[in-house]
């Protein structure tokens, strides 16, 4: 570990001094990354300011937002479709019975009818 250290220290001493040649400060050197900043943010790495050169790596990454929807979709599809073959078959249980009332209503209702009040109306006429 300290053997790391020294060397990261030895990469620092050299960044530093590549710097100090006379470059303007701000200026865009060509070993430089054109996504980093010529100078490090305050806060943005833990524990305070690292050498110029030297780059914080994070150890743990961050968590995955779409991970909660897949949970949900996980949950969601399948008991979605439980919930739609259960209905599904209420409603054709429902369907069934009122076929059956209608059958025997229409059973019923055959046949020649002789009641008071056809008797007058045909006697009236």
């Amino acid at each position: 570990m300290a053997a790391a250290l020294g060397g990261l220290r030895g990469l620092a001493a050299a960044a530093v001094g590549r710097t100090a040649g006379g470059a303007p400060p701000g200026a865009r050197l060509l070993w430089r990354s054109c996504r980093r900043p010529a100078e490090p943010r305050a806060g943005s790495e833990p524990g305070g300011q690292l050498p110029e050169g030297v780059e914080y790596i994070p150890t743990r990454k961050g968590k995955n937002p779409m991970k909660m929807v897949g949970v949900a979709w996980a949950i969601g599809l399948p008991s979605g479709i439980v919930l739609f073959l259960l209905a599904k078959q209420q409603v054709d249980k429902n369907r069934l019975e009122q076929l059956k009332i209608r059958r025997k209503m229409m059973g019923s209702n055959e046949g020649e009818y002789e009641t008071e009040r056809y008797k007058r109306a045909v006697r009236g006429a």
